[in-house]
């Protein structure tokens, strides 16, 4: 495939390269109609295919044939021109706007549409806003840019995914991540597949308007992405390199040696009350005993200093007959925690060949391939992977070292009573071995004919091929070889290959002031795959070069799956508009799912909406200031099919025992219940949105109002213990709101040498349970302690919890109130009585908020003087919750494990010293750590993203290194976070062990691998 590859790389660069007798040159500069340069103007030699393209500058060069040659130059948003060479060897052009192309165009589904014509929510986002900041992946670099779109990373760690939410959360159980499509292909891994750089645009489809051409994928909405494609004209390069380094932008204040010493005996003496018993008793540390221990700062042991570098180029030209777009990318990351790397390479090429006046044959293909180095980022540990090298660090007390004199490390302690078992946080990072290596092939081969009389065919055959390979040893070590013993080695692998193949016939036509677009087409997706998993135990050897399945002396388990589905669809839309006034859409598709049983496998969807160009009318004239306003609506039902695979049978499994006459006989049993009533997901939405430009567009705006409900929602039905271990089987149950209203607001202003802009969104979002069975309960905290409850009247994942109302100062406040618990002392946790019934248990726990933003935001600045720039990115969101589980520990008493500062500062002490933490005690950990709002704290944030400045070298001065283009830039990313809250980061709170859960778990810190700060620099180059 390399070599395949590169010799197609190389035909197209030698075909650029041609050239023709030549007997003069001709150059000049190409500028609008105010003076300013057009970068990007095609110059074809008509008659030939002879050409080039205006630089940065707008300036051009190209060689001719006698005097009779003409020119053509043609530029998207300009009038075309003709020039006549003559005797004239230098030609200035000013281009004239063409006025109906400068309308900007959005990609919408399966093709593309005027914006000024829109009538649904759709937002969209270029390339320059893309790259801003250096990441790995355009979902993070989506972050903040677009209202109504709420993207989240899952934890700091490099190569880890994050989470999109687009206008809020509409299911319980099943999947609520948006349907992606590149270049008109759906994939799931859109983000990892296309490097940022190589993208050039991406459109955010948000209501059912814009979104129901996709049927039952759209229940979540859509996000479209544009790759970047050739231009005729002389081969362009382009190439960008970035380089920077990245540390922790936060650490937790924890307490010292001596700090921790004396919480330990502090705690000790309170729990030694009223025991009589030596033998009982905890014995305190001495001062002396406390002296030989050294004071650790456990965390920054862990962390270390980064490296990370970001390379693109991008080679793209071409004639009118081909066009030729070839990318590649490289990008590795160190992450912050020692052991924990990514690494990614992507290559890209894209072809554009017109065959003839009225066909076009077109190729994109992508290529990827990523390395992931991996430590335990979350949780602890409870569905497998280790828990949080983070967790355990704050865990681990201050007069532990980390290395012995031998240079091992230390595990164990010599006294676990006083300092702890918790785990050596930088052996469990540095003798990890977790690698993930996924390769994926992307692309697509289209079509497009041109069949006269107003009638276009589109064509698209594509595919999406993704596999990977996981190997994880967790090895044996630790005091008395107590760590991973016995010793595994698990490998994952498996396949995932997509063929997807749309047709499209579409009219389109103008009769007077009647403008008519008709499209209709039909897609066939045909999924299939495998996952394979393998284990061994007790290697002997642990050296990494000697472990391979079989050489263990545990059994070899091996567990293979296989899967697939299709879908079939149909589809159609009209589009009208009356003299660019009076707009209006409908769109209808009918989709057919293998998800479901036979009888329940099609369903329809559909959407329809106006709109009015208020600007237009003659009485709104006289603002000459206003340069668009446009009022639309729309109302339409799209769906949800991802229920997994095979949901409407009954599924068996093997290797279960049965008795008979007193002998095991291995057998079968049901595993999973099935239902075959099962059917789509379905969502009705309402939109109404206001669009507006003014003062020539240098101000601009959007506000939309949605109202959107997910009905037959799917989710896992809770079935009695009665009915045996089986899960339970995916039903259609309740419904869930979802409404908000969305503001986008824009400036562009020029004063001379100096310009400014200023984008800003701002999302506000109500979610709430309409309707629901029972009530779903997730967000484990503890073993059979959960801490959120879905029900009717709150939001999907509502934190339920007992309500803190300070701390018991003394015995006569614990006589006079509400009953906890015979072992309540002064100094202990009160709570609230709720339901006034005396006593305090479960009925008392209440909602006390959810971990979904009630509002986000973001806000990009940018300013130029002369060859200087600078932007600045803000991004943040607030009115959510978080719930601190490593706070239940590291200020809960747990075990012996260290404490923090806070705790340490604020705890009780004696009456009247503390209303906000308890006495130092074990025995009171029963009570003080219940789930409550002691560990719900504010999520609200802002976050400064990114800042950076950059300088563009002039003209002269790149003429002399014979390039087009120079510009250098320096850069911050999370410089600094505004926030209350207490733990590492407010973003990352999404735990390892309820990945499964979804939505329902969301919002939960066990000690989650935090965000880095980075510091970049970098070169952009043009030739």
């Amino acid at each position: 495939m390399k070599k395949q590859l590169f010799f197609v790389a190389l035909f197209i660069g030698l075909f650029s390269l041609q050239s023709f007798a030549q007997s003069k040159t001709v150059s000049g500069t190409i500028t609008d109609k105010s003076g300013e340069g057009l970068p990007g103007v095609n110059i074809i030699l008509k008659g030939t295919d002879t050409g080039t393209m205006s630089d940065m500058n707008g300036d051009y060069q190209i060689s001719v044939n006698g005097k009779d040659a003409q020119l053509q130059f043609t530029f998207i948003g300009y009038k075309p021109q003709t020039e006549t060479v003559g005797g004239r060897s230098k030609i200035d052009v000013s281009l004239s706007e063409n006025v109906e192309q400068l309308q900007e165009v959005v990609v919408v589904g399966y093709g593309v549409q005027k914006k000024s014509s829109l009538t649904g929510a759709v937002s969209e986002v270029g390339n320059a806003k893309l790259t801003q900041v250096p990441t790995p992946s355009l979902d993070q670099a989506l972050q903040g840019r677009v209202s109504g779109v709420n993207v989240t990373a899952n934890t700091g760690a490099p190569g880890e995914g994050v989470s999109v939410r687009i206008r809020g959360v509409g299911s319980i159980n099943s999947n609520n991540d948006p349907l992606y499509i590149v270049d008109g292909v759906p994939t799931k891994d859109a983000f990892n597949t296309i490097a940022p750089q190589d993208i050039e645009t991406v459109s955010v489809l948000k209501d059912a308007a814009s979104a129901a051409i996709y049927g039952s994928r759209a229940n979540n909405g859509v996000i479209l992405i544009t790759t970047k494609k050739g231009k005729a004209g002389k081969s362009s390069v382009s190439f960008t390199a970035e380089t920077g380094i990245q540390r922790p932008s936060n650490t937790l204040a924890m307490a010292n040696r001596d700090q921790y010493a004396e919480m330990y005996n502090e705690a000790a003496r309170n729990d030694n009350e009223g025991v009589t018993d030596p033998i009982f008793m905890r014995k305190l540390m001495t001062p002396e005993y406390i002296a030989q221990h050294p004071d650790v700062d456990q965390q920054k042991e862990i962390f270390r200093q980064g490296i990370m570098m970001n390379y693109n180029m991008n080679v793209s030209g071409g004639t009118d007959k081909l066009t030729y777009s070839v990318g590649g990318n490289y990008f590795r990351q160190e992450g912050i925690i020692h052991n924990s790397d990514f690494e990614k390479y992507n290559g890209r090429i894209s072809l554009q060949s017109h065959l003839n006046d009225r066909v076009k044959l077109g190729l994109n293909f992508n290529v990827l391939r990523s390395t992931q180095e991996m430590v335990a980022s979350s949780g602890d540990g409870l569905n497998g992977g280790g828990g949080s090298v983070v967790r355990y660090a704050l865990f681990r007390t201050p007069g532990i070292p980390v290395y012995d004199e031998n240079g091992d490390y230390v595990d164990m302690p010599k006294d676990p009573n006083f300092w702890g078992d918790g785990y050596n946080p930088v052996g469990v990072a540095n003798n990890a071995y977790n690698n993930k290596v996924i390769n994926q092939y992307f692309g697509d081969l289209n079509l497009s004919i041109d069949l006269g009389h107003d009638l276009f065919f589109s064509s698209k055959l594509g595919l999406d091929n993704n596999s990977y390979e996981q190997r994880s040893f967790d090895k044996t070590w630790g005091t008395n070889d107590r760590i991973n013993n016995p010793n595994t080695l698990t490998i994952f692998n498996g396949r995932s290959t997509t063929i997807s193949f749309s047709n499209t016939l579409s009219w389109d036509k103008s009769i007077g002031d009647h403008n008519l677009n008709l499209m209709a087409g039909t897609e066939a997706i045909d999924n299939n795959g495998f996952n394979n998993n393998a284990s061994q135990k007790d290697f002997a050897d642990q050296d990494l070069s000697l472990v391979y399945m079989g050489n263990g002396r545990g059994e070899v388990r091996a567990f293979e799956s296989k899967y697939g589905y299709s879908l079939l669809s149909f589809f159609g839309r009209a589009n009208y508009d009356y003299n660019g006034k009076y707009l209006a859409s409908a769109t209808i598709r009918q989709d057919g799912s293998s998800r479901f049983a036979p009888e329940s496998r099609w369903g329809t969807f559909y959407s329809g909406s106006l709109g009015w160009r208020l600007d237009k009318e003659g009485f709104m004239q006289q603002f000459s200031k206003l340069d668009m306003l446009k009022i639309r609506a729309g109302y339409g039902k799209i769906g949800n099919q991802d229920v997994g695979y095979y949901a409407y049978s009954d599924a068996y499994g093997l290797n279960v025992n049965y008795p008979f006459g007193g002998t095991n006989t291995n057998g079968l049993a049901l595993t999973t219940l099935g239902n075959s009533k099962i059917q789509w997901e379905s969502s009705h939405q309402l939109d109404l949105g206001v669009d507006f430009k003014f003062y020539e567009g240098k101000i601009h705006g959007t506000v939309d109002f949605f109202n959107k409900v997910t009905s037959d929602m799917l989710t896992k039905e809770s079935i009695p213990p009665s009915n045996g271990n089986a899960n339970p089987s995916w039903v259609n149950n309740g419904s869930v709101l979802n409404r908000g209203i969305e503001l986008e607001l824009g400036t562009n202003q020029k004063v001379g040498d100096f310009t400014f802009f200023a984008d800003a969104n701002v999302t506000f979002l109500h979610n709430e349970v309409l309707d629901l069975g029972n009530p779903i309960y997730g967000g484990r905290i503890d073993n059979g302690v959960n801490i959120t409850k879905t029900e009717v009247g709150y939001p999907v994942g509502s934190f339920f919890v007992y309500e803190m109302d300070g701390i018991f100062q003394n015995k006569s406040e614990i006589l006079t109130s509400a009953f906890q618990g015979k072992d309540v002392k002064p100094g202990d946790v009160k709570f609230v009585d709720r339901n006034g019934d005396s006593k305090i248990d479960e009925n008392d726990r209440y909602h006390a908020g959810s971990a979904i933003p009630k509002f986000t935001y973001g806000l990009n600045l940018g300013a130029a003087y002369k060859n200087w720039d600078m932007n600045a990115f803000f991004q943040g969101a607030g009115g959510h919750k978080i719930y601190s589980q490593i706070n239940t520990d590291i200020e809960g008493f747990y075990r012996p494990f260290n404490v923090t500062k806070r705790y340490y500062d604020e705890r009780w002490t004696g009456e009247g010293t503390s209303n906000t933490q308890p006495r130092a005690s074990w025995k009171g950990k029963a009570n003080n750590t219940l789930p409550s709002t002691r560990f719900l704290e504010d999520g609200d944030y802002l976050r400064l993203k990114n800042i950076q400045i950059g300088y563009t070298f002039p003209k002269a001065t790149c003429e002399k290194m014979h390039i087009s283009r120079l510009r250098v830039y320096a850069s911050a990313n999370n410089l600094f976070t505004i926030t209350k809250y207490s733990g590492l980061d407010p973003e990352m709170t999404v735990s390892r062990n309820s990945a499964s859960e979804g939505d329902i778990a969301a919002g939960i810190d066990w000690g989650t691998y935090p965000t880095a700060k980075s510091f970049v620099f970098g070169v952009q180059l043009g030739f």
